[in-house]
């Protein structure tokens, strides 16, 4: 990433291997895709840690 131009760059997935819907995909919707996920898995891990501990985000 830190090599690439810009975000704006494609890449492509013709076999939809990715579950991108096949195509050209540009490097910023690969990274938005990867903080998104990142954030639903926080999310989930949250809601066990607060069945752990009883404690509730502030």
């Amino acid at each position: 990433m830190a090599e690439a131009p810009s975000l704006d760059i494609t890449g492509d997935d013709p076999l939809n291997q990715h579950g991108s819907g096949g195509g050209p995909m540009s490097l910023r919707e690969v990274l938005v895709g990867v903080i998104e996920e990142y954030a639903r898995h926080m999310g989930h891990v949250d809601l066990l840690r607060e069945r752990v501990d009883g404690r509730t985000g502030q």
